[in-house]
């Protein structure tokens, strides 16, 4: 599996994102899992405000390896975020019973509001 890093205009990005009958527009920095040359998966982010970004997509287009396919964009997310001085990451849901909160929870993000879930970054120093 290959990650490739890219924006909001990259083709694939916008019709795997089309596939799951949605549209982004936003400047984003975007992430695609290519296996065997066709993308499988895909997660961007966006700024949130000055200190944060927001997890705004994460489609996966297998159900093998789900979620190993949606830890691996969710951390290499969370290192881009980190390159870019973030201090921490936001994910908003429709409900709670988002099938992917639980994945989520798992990597340590924590709800700050009803449907917001937010991770920080440690600091290392």
């Amino acid at each position: 599996m290959e990650i490739i890093v890219t924006d909001e205009r990259d083709e694939r990005f916008v019709e795997f994102c089309r596939s799951f009958g949605c549209v982004v527009d936003d400047p984003q920095v975007v992430l695609l899992l290519n296996r065997f040359g066709k993308v499988v998966g895909c997660a961007s982010f966006k700024v949130y405000d000055s200190d944060s970004c927001e997890i705004t997509t994460l489609f996966l287009n297998s159900y093998d390896d789900r979620e190993k396919i949606a830890y691996k964009l969710i951390r290499q997310l969370e290192k881009i975020a980190m390159d870019y001085e973030f201090k921490s990451v936001v994910v908003s849901f429709d409900s709670r019973e988002d099938i992917l909160v639980e994945i989520f929870e798992k990597l340590d993000y924590q709800f700050v509001d009803e449907l917001l879930a937010k991770k920080e970054f440690k600091s290392l120093i």
